[in-house]
């Protein structure tokens, strides 16, 4: 499958340390989601909700190739990173979001903030395959969505879902202080003098 390369260059950020892998986290166990069953959402504050299996959304949209640098809040980036997806902003054109923010869900429950502003960047994708190799199961498989311009909590393994919101919502990791917004080239990475906002748990 011939995909169009999307390269995110960029000054490297601040306190950032290079290393060959990734370390890898999860807040919940892994879930067991089988591909041919995973289902991919934008919803709430949209004027049409969108629903798209992800096989048919494998062959709906055009798919793109992004190599970018992906930044862990913790210190730690990974060089020249190759994910294979589809952009995000095909599915936001279908829903016309009228929200400002959002919430990415992963199917185990986990949740992270952002801004709608950047799942409309052109890197910004829902991948199916890393490094030329289908998505493992501990980096997020079936599909995980990739935010290149945030640091790697935004990054939702397991993705099932965006919701879209007029205010924001913390998801996992911001209820707990970190940033809603998560830029590594403003080292936005805690929050603690924001006034205290409750997360919320649901299930897509």
């Amino acid at each position: 499958m011939e995909c169009r390369e999307i390269r995110v260059d960029r000054p490297w950020p601040p306190n950032q340390s290079r290393v060959r892998r990734f370390v890898v986290y999860d807040v919940f166990d892994p879930p067991d989601v089988p591909p041919e069953r995973h289902v991919v959402r934008v919803v709430g504050a949209v004027e049409r909700p969108v629903e798209v299996p992800l096989v048919e959304l494998q062959r709906r949209y055009p798919c793109v190739e992004v190599v970018a640098p992906f930044h862990c809040v913790t210190g730690w980036s990974v060089e020249g990173v190759r994910w294979r997806g589809v952009q995000v902003r095909a599915l936001l054109e279908e829903a016309r979001p009228y929200g400002g923010y959002a919430l990415a869900w992963g199917v185990d429950g986990y949740s992270a903030s952002l801004p709608v502003e950047a799942l409309w960047e052109e890197s910004t994708i829902i991948a199916w395959a890393l490094n030329g190799e289908p998505l493992p199961k501990k980096h997020g498989a079936p599909a995980r969505l990739v935010v290149p311009t945030r640091y790697g909590w935004k990054s939702v393994k397991y993705f099932t879902a965006i919701e879209v919101l007029e205010e924001p919502v913390p998801g996992y990791w911001e209820a707990l202080g970190y940033s809603l917004n998560g830029d590594p080239w403003r080292e936005e990475r805690f929050d603690f003098g924001r006034p205290a906002m409750r997360g919320r748990r649901v299930g897509f």
